[in-house]
């Protein structure tokens, strides 16, 4: 009877499970003492039931004594908490975030719970996390940590802060830079003790490299309106005066029939005067917007310098033979230095004239250079005997805004763009360039220029491969010698020591990997950096953005394609330098 109302109490899915129970029972065999199956009501409606059964003899009578309860709540309970524990691990599991907790044992705090997607973050598993309580701190990078230290002191030794938001770029378990956002919350006791840490990391790094691109776009739109300001506001005042004195001239010259033979050969001077002025400045301005927006091709090459300087020399020969200057260049030897032609032309041009023109008759001009201790560049000196320049004069002499100008000792005139120009075009080369005058007793103008270095370097921890590289280069480049290092620390010495035209490094290898070279690289005193072409057997394309992002422009899976890897090394030979 039992077995028949239980069956009938039982919904169609428990049906079989509660008459299976009843065998079992009748076998006496294995007879669970306690089960729970789904039942229906008298409405109609579902109701989950446990069972307790208990049997015992009388008399030889059997007994069977079964407790029923509704468990319908508690079921529904269960149900609802693995449905949010289900909803949960998929949110933290297919998030770019990571969740972590710190709890207080003892006297310090532990890492006691991070969710999965850490490993998407950082490369670091749970277990890491779990066993290293120090794990996101050794993250950080050297760059930012001095940074972010003193601000996660200041909150966690608060008695009052319970939040704090901190944004830093990590190095994760593969070397690779990502920067990322940290919210921390903290549960302090009543006397401001912290008990627990709870923590939000979040992937940043697209949103700062967009920031970083926008930030770059809006720079290069300011810089081209402040050209565009300068261009117009010479255009309207400096060509303005020659345009004046031609109009003037040529209208008396057109309108007074009593002018003499002398005057006017003399108004015609003037107007050969004003148009050759008008041309310099315009000839100077053009060059100078060119140089502005890009519009001059920039085409560095290994170049004797000396030659350069000769040609400048003899070309100014004239001018410095009718006021009796004598020019020398004390650069005789074939010196060779990585320079566009046209533009350094240009430079000893403008600074030869200018020295010749704002020197006395019987005054000399000197050009020569120095060496600079580990660098790569070279130290030009081109002085003079001239008039000199005045001390609060020297800082408008390379700014267009200020477009400082002045006549020569025979009363030569220029377009005041010259210096201007000469400093963009070496600003260009990444040199620099600086005055030193004594007013009355002359001039001295400093500029650096790369040499051209005759050394590439190989840096590969495996010997087959430094060979294989160092064929394949004297093929490709046999007029460059190929030196080589082992690792990041031995070629960080050689470059100090002597700095070479190119470095090729491994990505993978012992003392110092390629990325940390140069990260190491960059922070190196020295005068302008080599540009770096990255090799490496193994490497994705987070690692290629992050060596991007260092400024290196050309990754290469080994075995690298000949072709692609020869263009290369062309491309990063003829740019010679990069900017840090």
């Amino acid at each position: 009877m039992l077995n028949k109302e239980l069956i009938e109490f039982s919904s169609n899915d428990d049906i079989i499970k509660v008459a299976e129970y009843f065998r079992m029972f009748e076998r006496k065999k294995d007879v669970p003492t306690r089960f729970d199956f789904l039942g229906k009501k008298k409405d109609g409606s579902n109701i989950h039931t446990e069972f307790s059964v208990r049997s015992f003899q009388s008399n030889e009578l059997s007994y069977i004594v079964i407790i029923a309860r509704d468990i319908t709540e508690r079921i529904r309970t269960q149900k609802a908490i693995r449905e949010s524990e289900e909803k949960y691990r998929n949110i933290t599991e297919n998030i770019d975030d990571f969740l972590f907790t710190y709890e207080r044992i003892g006297l310090s705090l532990r890492p006691i719970f991070c969710t999965s997607s850490i490993q998407k973050v950082t490369g670091y598993t749970q277990a890491d996390f779990l066993t290293d309580s120090k794990l996101i701190l050794k993250s950080i990078h050297p760059d930012d940590f001095p940074t972010i230290k003193p601000k996660l002191a200041n909150l966690l030794k608060s008695r009052i802060q319970l939040s704090g938001e901190f944004e830093f770029r990590i190095i994760n378990r593969q070397g690779n830079i990502v920067w990322v956002r940290a919210k921390v919350n903290l549960v302090r006791s009543g006397t401001g003790r912290i008990l627990k840490m709870f923590g939000l990391v979040s992937d940043v790094t697209f949103r700062k490299r967009a920031e970083e691109e926008l930030k770059k776009s809006t720079q290069n739109l300011i810089k081209l309106n402040e050209t565009k300001d300068r261009f117009i506001s010479i255009i309207s005042h400096d060509l303005r005066t020659p345009f004046s004195s031609i109009l003037g001239f040529t209208d008396l010259l057109a309108n007074d029939d009593e002018l003499s033979d002398d005057e006017r050969k003399q108004y015609i001077k003037y107007i050969q005067e004003s148009s050759r002025s008008m041309l310099a400045l315009v000839n100077s301005l053009l060059d100078w917007t060119r140089l502005q927006t890009g519009r001059i091709k920039f085409e560095p090459q290994k170049l004797d310098i000396s030659k350069i300087i000769s040609d400048s020399v003899n070309a100014l020969s004239g001018m410095a033979i009718q006021k009796g200057i004598d020019v020398t260049s004390l650069i005789t030897d074939p010196i060779y230095l990585f320079v566009d032609k046209s533009l350094i032309n240009q430079v000893f041009n403008n600074l030869i004239s200018n020295a010749i023109k704002f020197t006395k008759k019987g005054g000399s001009v000197k050009i020569f250079y120095e060496t600079i201790a580990n660098s790569r560049f070279l130290k030009f000196i081109v002085k003079d005997t001239g008039i000199g320049i005045k001390e609060e004069d020297i800082p408008k002499l390379f700014n267009v805004d200020s477009k400082f100008t002045s006549e020569g000792t025979e009363g030569e005139k220029g377009s005041g763009l010259g210096l201007t120009l000469v400093k963009e075009i070496i600003d260009k080369h990444d040199g620099n360039i600086s005055v030193k005058s004594q007013y009355g007793v002359g001039t001295e103008f400093i500029f650096t220029l790369p040499i051209a270095s005759s050394n590439i370097l190989i840096v590969d921890d495996n010997k087959t491969d430094r060979l294989l590289y160092s064929k394949i280069l004297k093929n490709i480049t046999p007029e460059y010698n190929v030196e080589v290092a082992s690792d990041g620390k031995e070629a960080l010495q050689k470059i100090i020591s002597s700095p070479p035209a190119l470095v090729i490094t491994d990505h993978a290898m012992p003392v110092m990997n390629g990325y940390e070279f140069v990260i190491e690289l960059k922070k190196a005193n020295i005068k302008g950096k080599p540009p770096v072409i990255v090799l490496s057997s193994d490497i994705d394309r987070s690692t290629v953005n992050d060596y991007t992002e260092l400024g290196i422009e050309y990754v290469f899976h080994k075995p690298v394609n000949i072709t692609s890897f020869k263009l290369a090394i062309e491309k990063s030979l003829q740019k010679g330098l990069h900017k840090d």
